[in-house]
């Protein structure tokens, strides 16, 4: 085999893991999001914190079903 096969095998094994991990990131952060906004923190300031949008924060809730505690 080609050193620039090698190469191009060995990066696509990167990238595979790489896209591995932001998946799992991904899905921590909506986690952390949830709980963030479940204990009563309001959800612009869930948006400031992640660096994410007010609408993407929303979505995300709403996708996930998610109301607010009843401590």
């Amino acid at each position: 085999m080609a050193d620039g096969e090698k190469t191009l095998e060995a990066a696509a094994a990167a990238l595979h893991a790489a896209q591995g991990a932001v998946r799992a990131a991904c899905r921590r952060l909506s986690a952390g999001i949830v709980e963030a906004y479940r204990g009563g923190e309001p959800v612009a300031r869930i948006a400031k914190r992640t660096g994410r949008d007010v609408l993407g924060i929303r979505n995300l809730l709403a996708a996930a079903q998610t109301t607010r505690s009843s401590r």
